[in-house]
């Protein structure tokens, strides 16, 4: 029944209410789109541009970022070729440090060796000394005890008479 209801007459025949509701609907939204339209064209046409030159700003910058990171990048590969060259002047660095240290343990191996040869040779010098000592007072005391007494005032007269006969020529002098 509410179909029957929303039926309008109209002189040409009958025309139903949403067909009537969809002109006015067309009819206002061509009135509106002419009165307004431009103005809401240029306001859309100056937001897109607004849109594309933030992007393109963003874009740029983002283009000269990677830019500074391909020149970084790039310099970094240069320093890398220049690390060849760093790392084996720090080898030979390392080598001669190894050879300084050597050098001087070598040094130091042969100065206490020195002290040990020159502590040899003064022991085997006291030794010698010793053993000398010993035998001129063994041989002294051997010779002592063997003179006897007869042969003590021999050797003294014997004395005696070569001081008298080198006396004259002592004095003539």
């Amino acid at each position: 029944k509410q179909w029957y209801q929303r039926r309008v007459a109209i002189t040409a025949g009958v025309v139903d209410a949403d067909v009537l509701a969809g002109t006015f609907l067309g009819l206002c939204t061509y009135g509106i789109a002419k009165k307004i339209g431009p103005s809401v064209l240029d306001a859309l046409d100056k937001h897109s541009k607004n849109i594309k030159t933030t992007m393109g700003e963003g874009k740029n910058v983002q283009i000269q970022a990677f830019e500074e990171a391909i020149a970084e990048e790039k310099a970094a590969a240069a320093s890398l070729g220049s690390a060849g060259e760093i790392f084996n002047i720090k080898r030979e660095l390392v080598q001669i440090e190894i050879e300084a240290e050597y050098r001087r343990r070598i040094k130091l191996v042969h100065q206490e060796v020195k002290k040990r040869l020159d502590y040899q040779v003064e022991l085997e010098r006291t030794k010698n000394a010793f053993i000398r000592d010993h035998i001129v007072n063994w041989l002294e005391s051997e010779v002592i005890a063997s003179i006897s007494t007869e042969q003590e005032e021999a050797n003294i007269n014997q004395c005696i008479a070569s001081l008298s006969l080198l006396a004259p020529q002592a004095a003539a002098q």
